[in-house]
This record gives C-alpha cells, sequence and structure tokens, in this order.
C-alpha cells in the first residue's frame, strides 16, 4: 500500500496503470482579469468572524481558488520568453468544469494553502476528505483502459503531488512520492504530448511505473472541448529550464541538468566508499565535462534573462539584490547555480582524495572563485523571491528595519530545492549553511509550504530521500 492510500485509511493499489495514454498539449490563455484579486483581501474576507457562523463551502472554495492562482500562478506575458508556473491552470479549469478532477484536486490545494493561512482546520479538514475521495476516482480513471484521458490526468496528479509537498510532516515526508511516479511515466511514455529537448531525462524517478504501449489507433481523446489554442501535440522539441523553444538543443539547461543528477549520485557512492584511484579520475572528468558545460550556458540565454541588481543590503548573508523577469526565470537561475555547485564540489571532492589531502590548495583557487559566484547568486535572489515587496524590503533594510513580509508562496516553493543545496554543502560555510536553513523554515512558517520545514532540518545533501519527486512535481507545473 502507498503511503498516499495509508493517510486516506484505505486499499488501492495506487498508479497501476496497464495501458499507455495520449495526452493532448494545452498552451491556452485566458482573460485573468478577474482571477487576480490580491490574496490579502481574500484573507481579510475569510477570516471576517461575522461569516465563521455560516460556512457555505462553494463561496469559500471560490474565494480559496482565487487565492491560489494569485499565490501559486506565475502567468507568463510572453512565452517566448518564460514559461511561467501553472499558466494555463486557470484555463484548464475553466474548459474541464467544475465536476472535472482537475478542477476537485485544484479546490484541495486551495482549501489547504487559505486553511494554512488562515490556521483553520475546518477548511484543512475538508481539504483532507475531499482528497481521500479524490484519491479513489483518480485511481479509476487512469487504470481503466475504456475511458479516455488528456493533459488533465497529468496536471492533476501535479497537483494531488504539490498538495502533499504543501502539507508534508516528519511523519510523511515521502507522500509525495506516488504521484510524481504518475507524473513521470506519463511523461516517459511513447505517447508523451511534450517532445522534451532532455528527452524525459528531468522526469526520471527511482522505481518508476512501467506502462505498456498503446496502439496508436486505440489513443483516447481529448476530455476538453475543441479550440484553436489547444494543439494535438508539441511538434517541436523545447525545454522547461530555458526559453521555451530553445533551438540550440546541445547546450540547453535540460540536457545538462539531466546529465547532472546522476553524477550527483554516483559520486556519493564512490566518494564514500572504497573507489579506486581510476575511478575518482574518471568521475572528475566527467565533472570537468559538466563544468564547462554549465559555464557557456549563461551566453545562451537571452538578455532578457540576465539578472540585474536593484539594490545593496548592509547584511553579512543578504549583501546585494538581484532582479529577475519573474519568479520563474530566478528559479531556473538558482536551480543553474545550484548544479554548478554540485558538480564543483565533486571535482573539489575528486582532486583531495587524487591527492591525498583536506586541505585548500592555491590549485583550487579558480574552483573557489566559481563556488563564490554560485552561493552569492543564490542569497542575492532571497529577497526578490520571498519578499512581498521588494523595495520596500530594501529601503526598510537601508532604514536598519528589514522586515521580511511573505511575498507568494511560488517563490518559497520554486526556491527550496536551492536553498537545501545550499544548507548542506559541504563547500559552504557553517554561517551560511544555518542561514540557508533559517530561510527554510521561514518558507514553511510564513509560507505554509510543510517540506521546506522538513528540508531545513536536514544537514546533508543526500538525508532527504525525495528530493529527485518533489522537483518532478515541480517541474510538471512549468509544462502548462
Amino acid at each position: 500500500m502507498s503511503s498516499l492510500c495509508s493517510r486516506a485509511r484505505r486499499n488501492c493499489p495506487g498508479y497501476q496503470v496497464n495501458k499507455d495514454r495520449k495526452f493532448i498539449n494545452y498552451l491556452g490563455e485566458a482573460d485573468f482579469d478577474l482571477l487576480h484579486q490580491k490574496s490579502g483581501d481574500l484573507l481579510r474576507q475569510t477570516a471576517d468572524p461575522t461569516h465563521r457562523d455560516t460556512l457555505y463551502w462553494p463561496n469559500i472554495e471560490k474565494d480559496a481558488l482565487t487565492a491560489f492562482f494569485n499565490d501559486y500562478c506565475i502567468v507568463s506575458s510572453n512565452r517566448d520568453l518564460s514559461r511561467g508556473f501553472l499558466h494555463g491552470l486557470q484555463t484548464m479549469i475553466c474548459q474541464a468544469g467544475p465536476q472535472s478532477e482537475l478542477s476537485q484536486a485544484c479546490t484541495i490545494i486551495a482549501l489547504t494553502n487559505l486553511g494554512r493561512k488562515l490556521e483553520n482546520d475546518l477548511r484543512i479538514k475538508r481539504a483532507k476528505g475531499l482528497y481521500s475521495l479524490l484519491l479513489r476516482s483518480f485511481r479509476l480513471s487512469i487504470s481503466d483502459s475504456a475511458q479516455f484521458t488528456t493533459l488533465e490526468s497529468l496536471i492533476t496528479a501535479a497537483l494531488l503531488g504539490l498538495y502533499e509537498v504543501i502539507t508534508s510532516t516528519d511523519t510523511y515526508p515521502g507522500a509525495h512520492v506516488g504521484h510524481a511516479r504518475g507524473v513521470s511515466a506519463i511523461l516517459l511514455s511513447k505517447f508523451s504530448p511534450f517532445e522534451l529537448l532532455c528527452r524525459g531525462k528531468l522526469f526520471q524517478v527511482p522505481s518508476p511505473i512501467l506502462l505498456d504501449d498503446l496502439e496508436p489507433e486505440n489513443t483516447p481523446f481529448s476530455s476538453l472541448p475543441s479550440c484553436s489554442t489547444i494543439p494535438n501535440i508539441t511538434q517541436e522539441s523545447f525545454s522547461i529550464m530555458c526559453t521555451p523553444f530553445f533551438k540550440q538543443s546541445g547546450s540547453s539547461l535540460d540536457v545538462i541538468y539531466g546529465e547532472t543528477e546522476p553524477l550527483v549520485r554516483k559520486a556519493i557512492s564512490l566518494l564514500r566508499g572504497e573507489a579506486t584511484l581510476d575511478q575518482i579520475i574518471h568521475l572528475k572528468l566527467e565533472a570537468e565535462c559538466l563544468r564547462e558545460a554549465y559555464k557557456a550556458w549563461p551566453e545562451t540565454t537571452p538578455q532578457e534573462w540576465r539578472p540585474r541588481t536593484v539594490g545593496a543590503i548592509a547584511s553579512k548573508n543578504d549583501g546585494v539584490t538581484l532582479l529577475a523577469r519573474n519568479t520563474y526565470v530566478a528559479s531556473i537561475w538558482n536551480s543553474y547555480r545550484k548544479a554548478c555547485l554540485l558538480v564543483l564540489d565533486i571535482i573539489l571532492s575528486c582532486h583531495r582524495r587524487v591527492n591525498n589531502c583536506s586541505e585548500i590548495v592555491q590549485s583550487e583557487g579558480l574552483i573557489h572563485k566559481e563556488i563564490t559566484q554560485c552561493t552569492e547568486g543564490i542569497v542575492s535572489s532571497i529577497p526578490y523571491l520571498l519578499a512581498a515587496n521588494l523595495h520596500s524590503f530594501i529601503e526598510n533594510a537601508t532604514a536598519g528595519s528589514p522586515a521580511l513580509v511573505p511575498g507568494r508562496p511560488v517563490g518559497g516553493l520554486l526556491s527550496m530545492q536551492a536553498f537545501y543545496i545550499l544548507s548542506t554543502l559541504p563547500t559552504a560555510e557553517p554561517e551560511l549553511k544555518t542561514y540557508m536553513r533559517d530561510c527554510l523554515a521561514w518558507i514553511g512558517t510564513r509560507m505554509g509550504i510543510g517540506q521546506a520545514t522538513i528540508l531545513s532540518k536536514c544537514t546533508t545533501i543526500d538525508e532527504f530521500h525525495y528530493a529527485t519527486e518533489a522537483r518532478v512535481i515541480i517541474w510538471a507545473g512549468m509544462l502548462i
């Protein structure tokens, strides 16, 4: 029994999908004006004591959805430059209808998000009840070979996984794993709707679900209404971690990143074991190749992607503050910096193993310079990613009172993996590690993301065993 079913106190085989599916790519946009009411206004309305005795769930759920869209959706104004995050979700829900599993999944996570903000158990309990019911129906819908499925199933699985990421606890730190495997199975299947430059490497997870091939003549159709803005399938390879239809596949960050995680796992195994000298040298050469690829990547990015300095804070940890095009772009830069740090750490460890030394030597100076640049980039992005008003924060910091008012939780969600790596990296200074763990704890308590709280307690890079699955869920949100 999966941890998901265990939490719901019922028996089910989880994501046991016997047939491959074909999914329809969805890139539509809608009029979002009515969906951008400020979360603060909604919180004041929902927390009004005059409404506590007469709960009308349809209105509460509607308000919760509006707050969720504002908190977690990054709607891109130019899809040629930025994919955004859950960009097309609002339109998908309008097309699928309020009774669809997609809409139900969004309602569940929206109630949870608002309930955690208000510390309101009624909303959280209702979300848990709806979640248990949806798990049953969703499992049946994806396992019934006679019932067609669409991109709705992919995003429903991602939303349910996101729900588990937000509600993570020390007792159930890996409850999102089952949903991540479902997402992975869909995207790695023969009829994946996305022709990704990384060829699915970003979505590979441990113990994957294998889907049988489905004959083309039996391929199901989309349940979404026909619309000119919904192409049947992506016709060109595109990137998640670069501009959407990136043409230089050889230098795509997706491709480079897809080679990094297997190398990190290999390095952990070799460097902690009794590896031979030849194995260590070969490992170092592999890492050096990735290092060169990462060094070349920034020059391939469009000018609009380049971070710029908008202020300086007289703080040992914050220093300058970087501004990016949007939260999505800022998070991709931090993913890049995080991956660079992992590769550089492998090179240093191999160098010291080969030379049988633990002290910093002169030949390592350039590597440490690159480590410093990546570290400063991540730290400098913190106010932009987490603050409600960046310029007010900088002004307050200059005046000596840099109180950080929480911004949209999506900033914390997209940041926590990079913060986690920096907080556990062997080359990082102890004070910096403590600072990054404090940031993660702050995201957990002030933004309501449970997994950030769990990550704040980790002290080694492989202590949290479900990081890959969390990334898969987050990256899936960048597909629509």
